[in-house]
């Protein structure tokens, strides 16, 4: 639940309690964490003196994890001027499901060729949940359950580099798609390509099960409809 943005940054970023991982790493996890949630609101202006006393630390990895979620696309930064959250407008939204399509479609691909039958079966177990979750019309439970799909699929793709790159994005795609969380298509269009896509992942068909997941996020190669 999305705490009131007029609180006090304290009472929105507590903290950071003593662990054993790095230092910055934590306060990256923090600061990224509070803008998915809502908790650093999209526009908000922040300073890394202030999220420093929030957390209780020094503003030499707070000024780390700015550059870092810059980068990422969570934060901009104009020198001397502000440091802020991104909005999350219309376009940013179409952008991230048209990339989700694209970079989960590989991840789909190498995880079909690769994945053994246990695997597949896994997948196909939480396919039926995206499907189920479709069906029902509701989008909250299949943002979720497409969410475990994708990340299920770009582990078992056997490419550190994608998994790294989807990684690091996965923030700014999770933060995008959070409020708006748009459902694609009608529900028998969904239903259609995700079942599909079903019977090409257990004839292993990798091509197709690709094309079928582009499909459903309105990426489809021409002639893939009436095939």
């Amino acid at each position: 639940m999305e705490q009131d943005t007029r609180l006090p940054l304290s009472d929105r970023i507590g903290a950071l309690e003593a662990q054993g991982h790095a230092l910055g790493d934590r306060v990256y996890e923090s600061i990224s964490g509070a803008i998915v949630e809502g908790r650093l609101a999209p526009g908000e202006r922040v300073s890394d003196k202030e999220l420093a006393e929030a957390l209780g630390v020094s503003r030499t990895p707070v000024r780390e994890a700015l550059q870092r979620l810059s980068w990422a696309g969570l934060i901009e930064m104009s020198p001397s001027r502000y440091t802020r959250v991104t909005e999350v407008t219309e376009e940013m939204i179409a952008s991230t499901l048209e990339y989700t399509g694209l970079q989960a479609g590989i991840a789909l691909q190498l995880a079909v060729r690769r994945m053994d039958d246990a695997e597949l079966a896994e997948a196909i177990a939480q396919l039926d949940r995206m499907i189920e979750a479709s069906d029902a019309e509701d989008a909250a439970d299949l943002m979720f359950a497409s969410r475990i799909f994708v990340g299920y699929l770009t582990r078992l793709s056997g490419n550190p580099v994608l998994g790294k790159v989807m990684h690091e994005a996965s923030l700014l795609a999770e933060r995008n798609l959070r409020q708006a969380r748009p459902v694609l298509g009608t529900r028998e269009f969904r239903g259609d390509c995700y079942r599909k896509m079903r019977l090409s992942m257990l004839a292993r068909d990798a091509d197709a099960a690709e094309r079928w997941f582009r499909a459903q996020h309105g990426i489809a190669a021409t002639g893939l409809m009436s095939s």
